[in-house]
Order: C-alpha cells, then sequence, then structure tokens
C-alpha cells in the first residue's frame, strides 16, 4: 500500500511540475519583457513569440474548462486570419499595372529606367518581419485568457505583473536619482530630465508605471473587502504586524509607481492614469458600502482628486502644460490629419506592416510637430489602418469594444466581481485612451502586458456566475422535558 501511495504521489507531483512549467514560462515573459528597453528589438519580439508559443501549447493540455472556447475561438482565428491575410497580400509580388501595386514602384522604374516588380507594401518582406509584435500580442492574450479560466493561475498572473513592475518602478527612480541620462547601460538620445524605467520612451514609462499602480490599488481593494467579510464572519483578528504586511505593501507599491509614472513628464500618460485609477476606485466600493460610507467616499475621490491635481502640476507634467499646451499647439493633430491622407490613399491594403516611417514622410504636413522622429503614429488605430488597411483596423476595433462592453457589463452585474475583472476593466481604459494619442500600445513588453491582464480579465468574467446556495432555515428545538422538571 505504502509502494502504491507513493508511486501516486510521485505522479501527481510530476503532472502538478509538468502543468505549472508553461504558466511559469509566462509569467517569465511578463515579468522579463519590459527589462531589455520594452523588447522593441526584432530579437527579443522573435524570442518572446518562440517562448509564448512554448507555453500557450503547455497551458492548452491542461484540463481547464475555458468559458465560452467556441466563441474566443472564433475570434482570435478571424484576427488572424486577417492579419495572415492582409500580409500575404502585401507580400505578393506583382507586375507593372496591378491595381494593387503601390505606385511608389513604378516611381522606381522610371527613375531607374526599367520595369520593377513591386508589391503593396513599400518594402520587400517588412510585413513579414512586422508581425511579430502583433502576434506575441494575440499570443499572450490567449495566454491570459487560459490564465484566468483557473482561479489559482489567475492569481499568479495578477500577482507577478503587480511585484515586477513594482519592481521596475522601484528601479526607475532610484536610476533616475543617481543617473537621468541613462537607461540601463545605454546613454538616452532624449528624455534626459524625465523618468523612463528600463524604456526609451517617457510615454510608454507612464502607461506601465500608472497600469501597474492601478493594480496595486486594485489588490489593497480585494483585501479590504475580504477583511470586511471575515469580521461578518467573526473571525479572529490577525496580528499587527499582518495587518501591515497585507495592507501597507500594496499601497506602499502603489504609491511608487504612482511616483514614477508622475516623474515620466508625460501629459496624456498621467491623465489617462488618473482616469483608470477612478475606473478602479468607483466600482470597488459602489454598491457594498452603506449610504453614509458612499459620502466618505465620495469625499475621499474629492481628495484624492485635489491631490492628483496638486502633484501633476508640481511636477514635470506641470511644467510641460504651461510650456507646451495639451497638444504642441496642434501640430500633433496636423500629424493625424496626414495620416487620414494617407489612410484616403491606400484603404483596402494599407503600404505595408511595419513601414510607417518610410511612407509617412511623403504626408506629413509641414504644420505637424517637428520635433522628434515619426517613426510610429500617435494613434493605434490609425497607424494600423495606414499599414494594412480599414478592413484589419475595424476588426481590432470590434475586438476591443466587444471585449470592453464585456467587462463593463460584469463590472456593473456583480458589484463584487473578481478584482482581475476590475482592473482588466481599468488597464484596458488607460490603454485605449492613451493609445488615441501616443504610442504606447507599440510598445512590445507594455502591450503584452495590457494584453495578459485583460485576457485573464476577460475569461474570469465570462465565467458563469457561481449559484448561491439555498438558505437554510435552523429550527431550535428544546429537550424534552425530564420528570424533575415538572
Amino acid at each position: 500500500m505504502r509502494a502504491a501511495s507513493s508511486i501516486v504521489a510521485e505522479a501527481n507531483r510530476g503532472a502538478r511540475w509538468r502543468h505549472s512549467l508553461p504558466a511559469f514560462l509566462m509569467f517569465a515573459i511578463l515579468a522579463i519583457a519590459p527589462f531589455p528597453f520594452g523588447s522593441v528589438s526584432p530579437v527579443a519580439i522573435s524570442a518572446l513569440c518562440g517562448f509564448a508559443g512554448l507555453a500557450i501549447a503547455g497551458l492548452a493540455l491542461r484540463p481547464i474548462a475555458l468559458p465560452a472556447p467556441l466563441v474566443f475561438g472564433a475570434a482570435v482565428l478571424v484576427l488572424i486570419v486577417a492579419y495572415s491575410t492582409v500580409m500575404l497580400l502585401q507580400l505578393v509580388p506583382r507586375q507593372p499595372g496591378d491595381a494593387l501595386i503601390h505606385p511608389i514602384w513604378a516611381e522606381a522604374g522610371d527613375l531607374l529606367g526599367q520595369q520593377l516588380a513591386g508589391s503593396a507594401s513599400i518594402a520587400r518582406s517588412q510585413p513579414f518581419f512586422a508581425v511579430g509584435a502583433p502576434l506575441l500580442t494575440l499570443m499572450l492574450f490567449v495566454g491570459g485568457y487560459i490564465c484566468g479560466a483557473d482561479d489559482r493561475l489567475a492569481r499568479r498572473l495578477i500577482q507577478t505583473v503587480a511585484w515586477a513592475g513594482g519592481c521596475y518602478a522601484m528601479f526607475a527612480i532610484g536610476s533616475f536619482a543617481i543617473e537621468p541620462s541613462m537607461v540601463l547601460w545605454e546613454e538616452k538620445i532624449a528624455y534626459t530630465t524625465s523618468l523612463t524605467g528600463t524604456f526609451t520612451n517617457r510615454n510608454a514609462a507612464a502607461v506601465y508605471f500608472g497600469s501597474i499602480s492601478i493594480i496595486w490599488l486594485v489588490i489593497f481593494f480585494q483585501r479590504l473587502e475580504s477583511k470586511r467579510r471575515r469580521r461578518s464572519r467573526h473571525y479572529r483578528p490577525s496580528r499587527d504586524w499582518s495587518k501591515l504586511r497585507r495592507f501597507g505593501v500594496p499601497l506602499i507599491f502603489f504609491a511608487v509607481c504612482l511616483i514614477a509614472a508622475l516623474l515620466t513628464s508625460s501629459r496624456a500618460g498621467v491623465a489617462c492614469t488618473v482616469v483608470g485609477l477612478l475606473v478602479a476606485f468607483v466600482p470597488a466600493f459602489r454598491k457594498t458600502l452603506a449610504r453614509p460610507s458612499r459620502k466618505w467616499l465620495v469625499l475621499g475621490g474629492v481628495v484624492f482628486a485635489i491631490l492628483m491635481t496638486y502633484l501633476v502640476l508640481d511636477s514635470g507634467v506641470g511644467d510641460r502644460l504651461q510650456n507646451e499646451g495639451l497638444d504642441d499647439g496642434g501640430r500633433r493633430a496636423n500629424g493625424l490629419l496626414s495620416l487620414l491622407l494617407m489612410i484616403s490613399d491606400f484603404p483596402w491594403l494599407g503600404t505595408g506592416l511595419g513601414t510607417f516611417r518610410w511612407s509617412f514622410p511623403a504626408y506629413r504636413s509641414g504644420d505637424a510637430s517637428g520635433w522628434g522622429v515619426w517613426d510610429k503614429a500617435h494613434n493605434v488605430l490609425l497607424e494600423i489602418a495606414t499599414e494594412g488597411g480599414v478592413v484589419l483596423a475595424a476588426l481590432v476595433l470590434l475586438a476591443w469594444v466587444v471585449t470592453i462592453y464585456v467587462l463593463l457589463q460584469a463590472v456593473a452585474r456583480n458589484p463584487r466581481s473578481p478584482p482581475l475583472v476590475r482592473a482588466a476593466l481599468a488597464v484596458s481604459t488607460v490603454a485605449i485612451l492613451h493609445s488615441f494619442v501616443d504610442f504606447s500600445m507599440q510598445i512590445p513588453a507594455y502591450a503584452i502586458t495590457v494584453a495578459a491582464v485583460v485576457g485573464a480579465g476577460l475569461a474570469q468574467a465570462l465565467r458563469p456566475a457561481e449559484p448561491l446556495g439555498h438558505q437554510v432555515k435552523v429550527e431550535v428545538i428544546a429537550p424534552p422535558a425530564t420528570p424533575g422538571d415538572r
């Protein structure tokens, strides 16, 4: 019997190890991705794609019941087919006179005095190399969805993202205080007066640290709620040190990440972070507090808004607002108008995935901002439309709209929705709002962080609600009277 039980225990340990390894690999991707300059290099993207593929393949073999598997699988398949179709149509060699060939090939042929076989893309093979970043984001979204179907993996995912982001925030503040002109081991080309952490751009650093601060705030609210439930059940109170560790650590990391976001001096990043914090703050106590407590909640929200306004105006963000305004004198808006002109010229296949840096100069308005290099559009959706066409951009937009709708419904329907659902709603709010005015979602490290959290939150939101147990009426029956009691 002992031998049989030991064999069974060893087999169970081996199965747990095999099942935990893919999740560990995915969590390692989320923790490591921000370190090498936001993983923007092709080598980093290729390596992360390989590891993400192994992690998802291993997670898919776990016996986890996914919520709405057919609908989710169909949606992911549509996006994969859409990107693959656009990429193939852009890569296919085309002869002069083809309606889908880009005019730049005819112009190049006239200059060289010979006919050139061109393509719908202005750069040969570039769409193939550029598809790695959206593929990586989609894979982490799928991996997050699989983890969200398992409560244990969901908790580990949000803890991994929170702890990794908190450590990066502490490192960013320390490195900025010691040597603000360096990013890791390289000297900064720009943003020498702004905190960038391990990123090369302050906008990506702002929304990354802002999103991590939101996650820590949600964790703090979740622990407050669990404490209130324990009190209602007359549990024995915990020790003071345990309380400090349980509630002090989330507040400390929340403050550290928020300070790091403020030190980036990113106007849009800080503004979107404040909106995301409000999205996480309001649903946490909207229906769980009594009316007098709601008054204190409103008062706390007003104090928080005043404090945030003071911190913003007293930081580099306030200096930028005073010197540059909200939109650099309208020059960024003029750049977005140039994007619309590009889309109108090539609405179906765009100019080629990953070719924005080469196609935009021909359309760049003289009124657009002359500072910096416009190698990315300051609007994610418009960049997808310029590079891949309006159909591809519409599918991506539809996916985001459906995801936000499901998260909103879950939070509105259940005031005690899982913390990961609330975190996903708030983090996606930050990402979507900021993607309309800047290019943070084109930075792979931030994009996969958002994708994993949103994917896990979506899975938690789609899970069927646990049925409430029937209330059992307990009737106290007095013991039978004895002769001596008469």
